[in-house]
C-alpha cells in the first residue's frame, strides 16, 4: 500500500512536504486535523507548510489541532 503523503529527501532524511491542494511544494511545519472540528470538512490536508498553515488557522478562527513536523 503506498502513501499518499509526498516525501523529500534533505540531507539523508525523509521530509514530509506541503499537500495544500496538491500544489505546494514547500517543507511542511505542521500535521493539521482539521477532521476534529465538529460540522466542518469530513477530510483535508495532513501537512502543510508555515505560509498555508497560518491561512488555515486564520479561517477556522484559530481553532484548527496541529501538531509539529519533526
Amino acid at each position: 500500500m503506498k502513501s499518499k503523503i509526498k516525501l523529500n529527501i534533505v540531507c539523508k532524511k525523509k521530509a514530509a512536504l506541503c499537500d495544500y491542494h496538491g500544489n505546494c511544494k514547500n517543507k511542511a511545519y505542521r500535521e493539521v486535523y482539521p477532521t476534529m472540528l465538529k460540522g466542518k470538512e469530513k477530510s483535508g490536508w495532513s501537512y502543510l507548510c508555515r505560509k498555508h498553515y497560518l491561512q488555515e488557522e486564520k479561517k477556522y478562527k484559530w481553532k484548527l489541532s496541529s501538531s509539529g513536523v519533526d
